[in-house]
């Protein structure tokens, strides 16, 4: 119903029609919880089937703006889902064809890092940089501007429409400004302009940018920083106000993140206190890092080692790591595109060993980033990185073959285009991982996205496609195939006719591979061929046919002897 109405708002509607329309998206909105109206949007943005025009576009950012404005901030979820939708909605922030979009996108943005500051903070720290980059200065300036505002006329400061859960909105996590739409009680106007200078409010704004720039990604000192056995490190972090932020305690868990988030609390501590008296006290314990440490890594991991026993370490192995905070930083490195080639090989090879291994949360949390940029990857300067990205993204669908179900065209299209690589090794490279991708994907998917590829690309894509097609017909169903029939052929026997030699033969074994399958009942569907073409591929079926007898009779006599 949601996304129906806002494409409906896409079209030239007369005024009234327009206003009836925008009458039952407000009583959407009011009707249904804000968290699944919240993931609907973030799920119809990331669609690849759905291309909205620009009024489409307008209507889903303005829907999110008013919903975020009335939203808890727990119903705010850093899922991969929301944060590849946030990707998008960062590229809309430079839309060209149209300021509404561009306008709406960074008003958006704003409202989601106001309805839950660390939560939103977290999910930039796992982007991509350039997304990142986009997202901190928006958010940095619009930071500025809008203390400016409330200092020079607090009278004109204006702030978040409370939600339905009204006591909720209290809590010291929301916006660090309270400066977006609606309306903001006197009082918290009155405590916010009395407490603040501009000197406190400019070294908040500075550390609210770092804590951006930094959140959940730690330095190379935080790596190779000694832990001591109570999980506090050498030294507390301290913010740049002078008060001791959260301690970078407890190694490689969980609580990395939380502290990260504490950090941030206290950055922007001073654009957003309120009196004790107005803070309840669960919503206060909301963000305390503590409880959701991982025991085990409050220890020293080599002094943990040799403290136990054997059957201990059996234990242990037994227990899945969790890679999350690692492929974080991973990601963070494969982002430095054209750039840092040695270090981004060595995170390539990092990635390509935890894909061998049983994560099930780093799929959860990141394929859709690590999917992404390792398509980007592939058109790196550095011929090996490019190599590399495919040998990952080949492993990745041999071990989560079923996560590519929403990317099987993207990820087809760019492993095909790697077939133009001047350098063998990323062509070698590009024909294994096309030969997985047959092998991993549904067989009628792959053919749908293959067909169109096969009857426009040049050479040599389309000689790839080819290849790929006939290794996905020899594991499709009969039936399925006969269905098919009508999109698979004309691309093959306009590959028959092809200028260059390799496309003609592979066109051909796909017939032959076909005719493998459905038998006769190819024949009808091949009455535009010439008799010498027909004859030449009887020939192929015949030897093929042969072929496979002698592989069976010789089985059999295996099995006899």
């Amino acid at each position: 119903l949601l996304t129906q109405l806002l494409k409906k708002m896409g079209a030239d509607l007369l005024g009234s029609v327009q206003a009836k329309v925008q009458k039952a998206l407000d009583v959407t909105r009011d009707s249904f919880p804000f968290d699944q109206q919240f993931n609907i949007l973030m799920r119809f943005i990331v669609d690849q089937t759905q291309t909205p025009n620009l009024k489409v576009k307008v209507a889903i950012l303005k829907y999110i703006e008013s919903l975020a404005r009335q939203m808890d901030p727990t119903d705010f979820v850093n899922s991969s889902e929301t944060r590849l939708a946030v990707s998008r909605i960062i590229t809309w922030t430079t839309e060209p064809k149209s300021s509404d979009v561009r306008k709406a996108a960074q008003i958006v943005l704003i409202s989601l890092f106001e309805l839950n500051t660390p939560e939103f903070t977290m999910l930039l720290g796992a982007l991509p940089k350039t997304f990142q980059d986009g997202a901190t200065k928006l958010l940095h300036n619009h930071l500025k501007n809008s203390s400016n505002t409330s200092v020079g006329s607090p009278s004109n400061t204006i702030g978040r429409t409370p939600s339905r859960h009204t006591s909720s909105r209290t809590s010291p996590l929301t916006s660090p400004t309270n400066c977006s739409h609606g309306g903001l009680s006197p009082s918290m106007l009155d405590y916010d302009t009395e407490n603040l200078n501009s000197e406190e409010i400019y070294s908040s704004l500075r550390g609210v940018t770092e804590a951006i720039e930094k959140f959940s990604f730690r330095s190379q000192e935080d790596l190779n920083e000694p832990i001591k056995r109570d999980g506090k490190k050498e030294c507390d972090i301290v913010s740049r106000d002078g008060g001791a932020a959260s301690p970078a305690t407890e190694g490689r868990g969980g609580s990395e993140v939380e502290g990260g988030r504490t950090a941030l609390d206290n950055k922007t501590s001073l654009l957003n206190t309120q009196p004790p008296r107005a803070f309840p006290g669960p919503r206060a314990r909301d963000y305390n890092p503590y409880p959701y440490s991982d025991a085990i890594n409050t220890y020293d991991k080599t002094a943990l080692k040799e403290a136990v026993f054997d059957d201990d370490m059996e234990q242990l192995r037994d227990v899945p790591i969790d890679h999350s905070d690692l492929v974080a930083d991973l990601l963070k490195e494969l982002s430095n595109h054209n750039e840092r080639v040695e270090e981004r090989k060595g995170a390539l090879l990092e990635l390509l060993k935890i894909t061998r291994e049983d994560s099930l949360g780093v799929w959860e949390e990141h394929f859709k980033t690590i999917l992404l940029l390792l398509l980007e990857t592939l058109g790196d300067k550095d011929h090996s990185i490019r190599a590399l990205a495919l040998r990952v993204l080949r492993e990745i669908l041999r071990n989560q073959p079923a996560r590519f179900k929403n990317y099987a065209e993207l990820t087809i299209m760019k492993t095909l285009e790697a077939h133009k690589d001047s350098h063998k090794e990323v062509v070698r490279a590009a024909e294994e991982a096309a030969s997985t991708l047959a092998s991993s994907i549904h067989p009628e998917q792959c053919i749908k996205v293959l067909c169109p590829i096969i009857q426009t690309a040049d050479y040599p894509i389309n000689l790839a496609a080819i290849k790929m097609q006939t290794k996905v017909v020899e594991r499709i169903a009969k039936e399925s195939l006969l269905q098919l029939l009508v999109d698979i052929i004309p691309g093959l026997l306009q590959g028959y006719d092809n200028t260059e030699s390799s496309v003609r033969k592979a066109s051909v074994f796909c017939l032959v591979a076909i005719y493998s399958v459905i038998g006769e009942d190819l024949k009808p569907h091949l009455a535009q061929l010439t008799g010498s073409k027909m004859k030449l591929l009887n020939l192929y079926i015949k030897r093929a046919q042969t072929t496979n007898s002698n592989s069976s009779s010789s089985s059999d006599v295996s099995t006899h002897s």
